[in-house]
C-alpha cells in the first residue's frame, strides 16, 4: 500500500494558530507528519512513503521509501514558498504512482490548511472549467486518480472563514470528480452558555497537538488497520488462530454473468486451508493482491517478582475432559508438553545462578504469548521447509494460497496470494475443488495436472524485430558470417534459417527476396576480389533456396552445399565449379 504524504508549503501555513500562538499551522502539520509515521512503523513498517511538497509547484523530497527516518530528516528543512495549488500536486502524485499499476491500493495523505487557491490555479476555477468537461483527454488524469484513497487533514478552526470556504471547495472537487475521499478536521467547540456551535465562539482548545493526533487516529483506523480473520487447518479444533492480514483486502467487484447490476464481494472472515501444493505446480498465476499474514499478538503487561525479577509464566495447563471425542489428542499433547518442561522445573527448584541470569536479560518479554500456540508460525516453518503452499478458501468458490517469501534481505515472510473468483483460475491446475491426493489414483493411472511441458516457448531465443535497428543488425550478421566462409558456414546457415523462419511466422516474405538480392550482390563483389570459389558457390546455393517456394514450410531447413564424394563422380557428371551437387 504506497503512500504519499503531501504537505502544504505555502506561506499561508506560517500563519499562528488563532488561541494558540506557540503552534503554527506548519508546525502542527509536522507533528501530525511525524505521528503518521510512527503509527504506520507499528502497522505497515513494510510500506513505501514518500514525500511531497507543493506550492505553485510540486517537489518530491523524499522518494518512496521503507526507511522513515528519511522522511523525519527532510521535514526539519521546509523553506514555505508562495501560494498553494492543490491541482499541481494531484496530477505530479498520478505521475508517481504509476509505477506501482493497478493491483496495488495507493494512499494519498494531504495536510494542508485547506487555502482555496487564487486565480487561474484556484480550486473554484478549475470546477468551472471541468464542468460538462468531463469526457475530455484533458481531465484523464482524474479517473486515475479516482482509483486512489485521498485523504485531507485539515488544519483549521471552524472560526476562520477562510478555512471553512477552502473546506466547502475541497468537498466540491472531491463530490465533482468522483473522486474516493475523506476530509479530517476537528469537530467545532461549543458554547458554554448556549450548547451550539457557533462560530463566533472561543476556540482555545478547537485545534491543537491533541485534537490533531485523533485526526491521525481517525486516518489510521479507516485506512491503515489490519483485516483480522480465523485461519483454519483441519479438523483439530486446536488448529485454529486469529491472523492479520495487511494490506486489508479490498472488496472485489464481480460482472454479472449476463444483465444486472455487479456483485461487490468481500472474503470471509474465516479462511480455512483446503490442501497443500508444491510451489512449483502452483508456479506464477495471476492474482488480485498480495497481503502480509500475522499472527494476532494480545500484548501483557508483564508482572514481577517480590524480588524485582521478571515471572516466567508457565504455559496454561490443558483440562482434560474425558467425555471430549478430543481426549486422547489432548492427553498426548499434555504429556509431550510436560516432558519438555521437566528441564525448566528442575532449574528453577534449585536455583542456579545460570537460570537468575537468563531471567534478567529479558525481564520485559511477554513470554506468555511467545509460549502459546500460534498457527501462523508453524504453517510458515512448515511452508518454507518443504518449499509448499496451502491452498486456502477465501468464500464461496474464490481461493488463494499461503507460501514463505524470502525478501532480498533474506528475511522470510508469510504472505497470502488472492485469486480471482472461480474455481478455473490456475489453468494448468485445473478446477480447483476436483483435486485430490495422489494415493487416490489407480494403479497404473498418472495424474493429468499439473500439464508438464517438455519445451517451454518462452524460455527459447526469439527474434524481435521492432526496430528498424534490430532487423537490421540481424541481417549484418549474416553477411558478416558469408564472408568468413567456408570457415563459418554452419554459423551462416544457422543465422540464415533464423531469419527465414521469423519472416515467415511474421509473414514478411519481401525480406527473403530481398535477402536473396543482397546475398547475389555480395557474391559478385567476392568474385571480383578473387574470393575463394567454395564461398561464391554457398551464397548462390543460399539465394536459390530461399527463392524456392518449397522453403516457404516455417519446418524446412535449408542445408549447406555438399561437396561430391569420388563414389558419386563415377556414377554422375562432373559437376560444374569445382565439384559441388545441387
Amino acid at each position: 500500500m504506497p503512500t504519499i504524504i503531501a504537505l502544504d508549503a505555502s506561506l499561508s501555513m506560517l500563519r499562528p494558530v488563532p488561541g494558540r500562538n506557540d503552534h503554527t499551522y506548519q508546525s502542527l502539520a509536522l507533528k501530525g507528519i511525524q505521528h503518521l509515521l510512527d503509527n504506520l512503523t507499528a502497522s505497515g513498517k513494510l510500506e513505501h512513503v514518500a514525500l511531497v511538497l507543493y506550492t505553485t509547484v510540486c517537489e518530491l523530497k523524499v522518494d518512496f521509501t521503507r526507511d522513515y527516518d528519511q522522511i523525519r530528516q527532510a521535514i526539519k528543512k521546509i523553506d514555505p514558498l508562495d501560494k498553494a495549488c492543490l491541482l499541481t500536486m494531484l496530477k505530479t502524485s498520478v505521475s508517481l504512482m504509476a509505477t506501482w499499476g493497478t493491483q496495488n491500493l495507493l494512499q494519498l495523505v494531504v495536510f494542508t490548511d485547506c487555502g482555496p487557491g487564487f486565480g487561474s490555479t484556484s480550486i473554484s476555477n478549475f470546477l468551472e472549467g471541468y464542468a460538462g468537461k468531463e469526457a475530455e483527454p484533458e481531465y484523464a488524469w482524474l479517473k486515475i486518480l479516482a482509483t486512489y484513497n485521498l485523504n485531507f487533514i485539515c488544519l483549521g478552526v471552524h472560526a476562520d472563514l477562510y478555512f471553512t470556504r477552502g473546506v466547502a471547495l475541497h468537498q466540491q472537487l472531491l463530490d465533482a470528480a468522483a473522486l474516493k475521499g475523506q476530509l479530517f478536521m476537528t469537530k467545532p467547540v461549543k458554547n458554554v452558555e448556549t450548547g451550539d456551535s457557533t462560530p463566533g465562539c472561543s476556540h482555545k482548545s478547537e485545534l491543537g497537538r491533541t485534537a490533531l493526533f485523533e485526526l491521525i487516529e481517525r486516518l489510521c483506523d479507516c485506512s491503515y488497520k489490519s483485516t483480522e480473520v480465523t485461519l483454519k487447518c483441519g479438523l483439530y479444533f486446536r488448529m485454529e488462530g486469529q491472523v492479520l492480514l495487511w494490506p486489508p483486502p479490498m472488496p472485489y467487484e464481480q460482472s454479472a454473468l449476463y444483465v444486472g447490476d455487479p456483485t461487490i464481494r468481500h472474503i470471509d472472515q474465516r479462511i480455512d486451508v483446503c490442501g497443500f501444493l508444491a510451489l512449483s505446480d502452483i508456479g506464477s498465476p495471476a492474482t488480485l493482491s498480495r497481503h502480509w499474514v500475522m499472527p494476532k499478538v494480545e500484548r501483557e503487561k508483564p508482572t514481577r517478582r517480590s524480588g524485582g525479577l521478571a515471572a516466567v509464566v508457565k504455559p496454561p495447563k490443558l483440562t482434560l475432559d474425558t467425555s471430549n471425542p478430543h481426549y486422547e489428542l489432548e492427553k498426548l499433547e499434555q504429556d509431550i508438553r510436560d516432558f519438555y518442561m521437566k528441564d525448566t522445573k528442575e532449574a528453577e527448584e534449585s536455583g542456579d545462578d545460570a537460570d537468575v541470569s537468563v531471567m534478567l536479560k529479558h525481564p520485559t518479554t511477554p513470554q506468555a504469548e511467545q509460549q502459546k500456540d500460534n498457527l501462523c508460525v508453524l504453517l510458515h516453518g512448515a511452508l518454507k521447509l518443504e518449499n509448499m503452499a496451502a491452498l486456502v478458501l477465501l468464500g464461496e468458490k474464490w481461493y488463494g494460497f499461503m507460501y514463505a517469501y524470502t525478501d532480498l534481505k533474506k528475511k522470510s515472510n508469510f504472505m497470502l496470494n488472492i485469486l480471482p473468483p472461480g474455481s478455473h483460475v490456475i489453468p494448468w491446475l485445473g478446477d480447483l475443488e476436483l483435486l485430490g491426493f495422489s494415493t487416490d489414483l489407480a494403479p497404473g493411472e498418472t495424474a493429468s495436472f499439473p500439464v508438464r511441458a517438455e519445451r517451454r516457448s518462452y524460455s527459447q531465443s526469439s527474434v524481435v524485430w521492432i526496430r528498424q535497428a534490430s532487423l537490421q543488425s540481424d541481417v549484418q550478421k549474416v553477411l558478416r558470417h558469408a564472408k568468413k566462409m567456408p570457415d563459418k558456414t554452419q554459423h551462416f546457415y544457422k543465422e540464415l534459417n533464423r531469419i527465414r523462419r521469423a519472416a515467415l511466422a511474421l509473414g514478411f516474405v519481401e525480406l527473403l527476396e530481398a535477402l536473396a538480392l543482397l546475398l547475389e550482390k555480395e557474391t559478385t563483389q567476392l568474385t571480383l576480389n578473387g574470393v575463394s570459389t567454395e564461398c561464391t558457390l554457398q551464397l548462390q546455393h543460399a539465394a536459390t533456396e530461399l527463392r524456392k517456394t518449397s522453403n516457404r514450410d516455417i519446418k524446412s531447413t535449408i542445408v549447406p552445399l555438399q561437396k561430391a564424394t569420388a563414389a558419386d563422380t563415377t556414377t554422375a557428371p562432373a559437376p560444374a565449379q569445382g565439384g559441388y551437387l545441387y
